[in-house]
């Protein structure tokens, strides 16, 4: 039985999102930066958000799904939309199992749904 590869992402968290401490399993298994509490751009406009992802190699993980949505395009960065109304155990649970199935083409220039029904 072979096993696959664990792949460390990097990912953006949106400001609208908790800071990255409450999400111990996404800290555990991947480098997580929040907008505001860490990159200290609280404020920044959505496409500034999309740019320093481009810049850096993140994934952006957001609610606002409407207004990252015209952004991705084929090589930026690919935006994993949350639905509103998800805990952060959701989240961390859900965005986990996102990445671990993640093919290498769907880093970049893909809108992946984490929605909780």
């Amino acid at each position: 039985m072979s096993s696959r590869k664990h792949t460390r992402y990097k990912l953006l968290l949106d400001e609208g999102l908790p800071p990255k401490e409450n999400f111990p399993a996404l800290n555990n298994l991947h480098s997580v930066k929040h907008i505001k509490h860490d990159l200290k751009q609280g404020g920044a406009k959505d496409p500034a958000i999309y740019k320093i992802a481009e810049e850096d190699n993140y994934l952006v993980v957001v609610f606002n799904t409407k207004d990252f949505k015209p952004m991705v395009e084929d090589n930026k960065p690919t935006v994993i939309c949350l639905s509103t109304g998800i805990t952060n155990k959701q989240i961390d649970q859900k965005i986990c199992g996102i990445l671990k199935k993640l093919k290498p083409g769907q880093k970049r220039g893909h809108l992946v749904s984490a929605s909780i029904c």
